[in-house]
């Protein structure tokens, strides 16, 4: 068999023939010798003709690159060969398939680009070799650095790795980077597993910022949020033992922030950041996505996509082999199983749950019933979607706690959602979560709650939101110290939240520590100047440390920010008892139990009221009312020291033993 250098050597970005004639090859079990033109598997010689050899030849200088039909026209036929060339190019590519074991139908190593041309796809390793005919080295030739690193040879021979781009077709884009990003965190995995990057045992942090919209186009506002949350979830759900994703919370206040890599590092905490563009043209989504080191801000990897309609399945399936060259297979299957968990074949499915996610995250009345339709509309169209029952078990459980619809309607659709979503996906660690929360607020079943919460964890430990309702509800029990850990971890996941400084704020509220918990209220407010809870929260400290006239314009903030009316209502009511303002509590409950304020009127929150005026009898009244409908805030009796004058009162104790608390 003839070397497979016989090449033109003038032709622009090809090595010349001496240049060719000193380079092995290798991809996966084969290896190319070009200077004996024999192709390698697992060191044993497979059958080549010339012709495949110098096509595969061609194709391994260019890795990752599309290389064109007349390109290789140019180089490996006479230029007045016209006539035959398209039937022996396709013999040629036919004959490496056979010889690579390879499919046209899902490539792992040649893909076709119908009318344009063919691209290598594995990753590649060079070794220089010296053939006696000169010493000069070869020039290097350039590529991104890849996670498949090349193995030195036992003569010493220099080996440079090339790793090409994975570019696939995608639909919407949403589906192809979040298998990227699964092949990133593989990386990461990858590299901690070799020990490359620290102690075995350490674990890497990575940020996935807001994808930056250059489209300027409002409308897509759905899809590059719903882009940002999957590519979160799926990098969190990888190996969450090696790899820990910080929360949406966090990472979507760098949206607008021109804030270097380092710095959002610096406040982060992490090690890597994932960032990118969303751009449009002739009516067609160019996404491109790049991983950063933050300690020298090196540009590990980046790409393009250019989507349009395709296979989830089947990309999965191909990303899933493209991984494989990285990692061991034992991890493989795990992976896909997790993909194929969390995505749907319908591209008008997927579309209809980022509009629901999008809107869910607004957490308005009319956003919230907005969602359901549309998680109604992805579960029609996709039955097995079990994400888009998890979205809408979510938003029942979201309207039911904050009073838009009664709870014996909102936690039942909410716990049959997930339960559908578990049917679908067992390992699902979101629809778990989902569960714990309904136990917990709407069930009133604590060993439940606390089990649910624990498998949820123990499937993704990077799941930030159950662990910050496993301190609540850890917090609820009066388990401070298990409740600090959680709400540790989940501010480690998501230092930048605003809800989790709240979190933390409330637990100290219960140790007896009012001014750290107002500092803690105060850094939330500060982290989202538009956050009604907190307000209203920190005049709940400004109420204990008796500071009543800041506490009210805490309340009057809230109110402004368009806060919940009756929590509104029941804090300030609470001021105005124990301020003196008996009148004016008075009337506060009296307005409260008309119901004439937007959502649900809270037995809970009049009965607090009441207990703040000294009126135990009436404060039992409500507090029994707001067991019989099942009100949420029911399962805070046992902690809060707002409840502390009717702790030895029989009735209260007997609320107490019927909650099981």
């Amino acid at each position: 068999m003839p070397p497979c250098y016989t090449f033109e050597p003038q032709q622009a970005g090809f090595m010349s023939p001496d240049v060719q004639a000193r380079r092995r090859y290798r991809f996966g079990v084969f290896q190319l010798d070009t200077l004996s033109g024999e192709l390698y598997k697992h060191g044993m010689r497979i059958k080549l003709q010339d012709q495949p050899c110098q096509v595969l030849t061609v194709l391994l200088e260019r890795v990752g690159e599309v290389v064109t039909r007349e390109e290789l026209r140019q180089r490996l036929w006479d230029h007045d060969t016209y006539v035959d060339f398209d039937h022996s190019l396709n013999i040629s590519i036919n004959k490496l398939r056979d010889a690579l074991g390879d499919s046209a139908a899902n490539p792992r190593f040649i893909e076709t680009l119908p009318r344009q041309g063919y691209r290598f796809l594995a990753g590649v390793s060079i070794e220089e070799v010296s053939d006696n005919r000169t010493a000069a080295a070869a020039a290097p030739v350039s590529a991104p650095p890849t996670a498949d690193s090349a193995v030195p040879s036992s003569t010493g021979d220099a080996i440079e790795q090339i790793s090409p781009p994975k570019r696939l077709t995608l639909w919407l884009g949403v589906a192809a980077l979040v298998l990227a990003a699964v092949a990133i965190g593989s990386w990461f995995w990858w590299k901690q597993e070799t020990g490359s990057k620290g102690p075995k045992n350490s674990r890497v942090m990575l940020a996935v910022l807001p994808f930056e919209d250059l489209t300027g186009d409002t409308g897509n506002d759905f899809f590059v949020a719903g882009l940002h949350d999957e590519l979160i979830a799926q990098l969190g759900r990888l190996h969450p033992s090696r790899l820990g994703v910080i929360a949406r919370t966090s990472s979507v206040q760098y949206a607008v922030a021109h804030k270097s890599i380092d710095q959002i590092g610096r406040e982060l905490h992490v090690d890597y950041v994932l960032d990118g563009t969303i751009r449009s043209a002739n009516g067609k989504f160019r996404v491109t996505a790049e991983l950063i080191q933050v300690s020298d801000q090196t540009h590990l990897w980046v790409e393009t996509y250019e989507p349009g309609m395709g296979d989830i399945l089947m990309m999965q399936e191909d990303v899933a082999r493209r991984v494989s060259q990285v990692l061991s297979m034992e991890f493989l299957p795990d992976t896909i199983q997790k993909m194929e968990q969390n995505t749907t074949e319908n591209a008008e499915a997927h579309e209809a749950y980022l509009r629901g996610r999008f809107l869910w995250s607004q957490e308005t009345h009319q956003s919230l019933n907005e969602a359901v339709t549309e998680f109604q509309k992805a579960v029609r169209l996709d039955p097995k979607y079990a994400l888009a029952y998890v979205g809408l078990a979510d938003t029942y459980n979201v309207l039911g706690g904050y009073g838009f619809i009664p709870p014996e309607e909102a936690w039942p659709k909410g716990k049959a959602a997930a339960a559908k979503a578990l049917d679908l996906a067992p390992n699902s660690s979101d629809a778990y979560g989902t569960m714990a929360f309904a136990a917990f607020y709407y069930d009133w079943n604590w060993s439940e709650t606390e089990e649910l919460f624990r498998k949820a964890l123990s499937i993704n430990p990077n799941n930030q939101v159950a662990h910050e309702f496993y301190a609540s509800y850890l917090h609820a029990m009066g388990r401070l110290d298990d409740a600090d850990k959680q709400i540790r971890i989940a501010q480690d996941l998501d230092p930048l939240s605003g809800w989790v400084r709240d979190d933390k704020g409330w637990i100290l509220l219960s140790r007896h520590r009012p001014e750290e918990a107002a500092v803690e209220f105060q850094k939330a407010i500060e982290l989202n100047p538009r956050f009604p809870a907190a307000h209203l929260s920190l005049a709940v400290a400004y109420l204990r440390l008796k500071h009543y006239d800041k506490a009210l314009q805490e309340v009057a903030e809230a109110e402004r920010l368009g806060g919940s009316p009756t929590r509104v209502l029941e804090i300030r009511g609470s001021i105005q008892a124990l301020s003196g303002d008996i009148a004016g509590a008075e009337a506060t409950a009296e307005t409260l139990k008309s119901g004439k304020i937007s959502g649900r009127m809270s037995p809970y929150s009049v009965a607090l009221i009441y207990a703040a005026m000294g009126r135990k009898s009436e404060a039992l009244d409500w507090l029994d009312k707001a067991f019989q409908e099942k009100d949420t805030w029911t399962v805070w009796t046992k902690v809060l020291v707002e409840w502390d004058s009717l702790r030895d009162e029989p009735r209260f104790k007997e609320l107490q033993r019927k909650l099981n608390l």
